[in-house]
């Protein structure tokens, strides 16, 4: 467990110079339930507030979790990459980057909620599938930055592991019996199927590889946008970076299926974005995204049972072996 004490918000911004001119911090707090990075809110006395986010050495949900410092640095230069594009109108404004403090100043967009409700049995909004759709559809028409911090190995990297390795791998320890009692035995079967682990294993090295490609978001979910009363934002582009634009498209259709969001939404989220996909490496990605958040670390709120959970994991398989689901 990492104990390294933390310097305070309000102290960071007075050696920044990012305090509001006469401005005095009253209150900070967490902004949100985080998975990667730090992210507090900051209130000043006139009542205005801004948003910190800072990285650390592990991952902010899980300390015993190594992660690289730089992604900081990287979503940084996301934002810059979108900055004055339709896409980036769409995020919050970013205010300041410091490479020794690993943080980033970002707008407080205000009340507003991300799309966790959708695992708990809520119907995404027709218009903020919408929203997302033409985000991805503009993130995805930019021209590739030469800024090659977007290419971001280093979180590839770390997450190839909670992607691809780690919920497939025998002796990894993880007890999902301690989850949904009885879900073990499906993933026993799925790391025991060698199709699908090799099938697993060719996307991961394609994920890993620095082929041609878009930008892409690079964990676009329900937990990456949040509606407000000004419409709806994406956040947390940290995991970006260059590759094929299946894997947004992908990974936002697999949780559709997570979610259990009806058919027409996805096929209206697909008509939307325009662009022409590759059908088969979606699938795949779609699945491989599925399995690893039933059998994987980065669990998700889903109200559902063992049998819905087996249900998806037959689903995922099919998926990535081009299959009938």
């Amino acid at each position: 467990m990492n104990d390294q004490p933390t310097t305070p918000a309000a102290d960071v911004l007075a050696q920044l110079g990012w305090m509001p001119p006469g401005a005095r911090v009253t209150h900070c707090a967490a902004a949100g339930d985080g998975n990667m990075n730090l992210v507090e809110r900051v209130r000043f006395d006139d009542g205005t507030t801004l948003i910190l986010k800072r990285a650390r050495g592990w991952v902010e949900k899980f300390p015993d979790i190594a992660a690289p410092v730089e992604r900081a640095g990287v979503e940084a230069a996301f934002y810059n990459a979108l900055a004055g594009s339709d896409a980036g109108d769409a995020m919050p404004r970013h205010l300041g980057f410091d490479v020794n403090s690993a943080a980033n100043l970002f707008e407080d967009l205000g009340e507003g909620a991300d799309g966790m409700s959708a695992y708990a049995g809520a119907i995404i909004m027709e218009s903020d599938i919408d929203a997302v759709a033409d985000w991805m559809a503009a993130l995805h028409a930019l021209p590739v930055p030469a800024d090659r911090r977007l290419a971001n190995p280093a979180m590839r990297a770390l997450n190839a592991v909670h992607i691809f390795d780690f919920p497939l791998d025998r002796a990894n320890g993880f007890d999902v019996d301690a989850i949904t009692p009885g879900l073990q035995r499906a993933a026993d079967a799925l790391k025991n199927d060698q199709r699908f682990v090799a099938a697993v294993k060719s996307v991961r090295e394609r994920y890993l590889g620095d082929g041609p490609g878009v930008l892409l978001h690079g964990d676009l979910y329900p937990g990456s946008w949040l509606t407000t009363a000004r419409g709806l934002f994406v956040i947390d582009p940290e995991f970006c970076w260059i590759g094929p634009r299946e894997w947004d498209v992908g990974v936002l259709l697999a949780h559709m299926q997570l979610s259990n969001q009806p058919a027409a939404l996805s096929a209206r989220f697909k008509a939307r974005y325009r662009y022409p996909i590759d059908q088969a490496l979606t699938n795949r990605i779609a699945g491989i995204e599925i399995m690893r958040r039933l059998i994987g670390v980065a669990q998700l709120p889903l109200a559902i049972d063992l049998a819905a959970k087996k249900a998806l994991l037959s689903a995922a398989r099919a998926l990535v072996l081009g299959q009938t689901a």
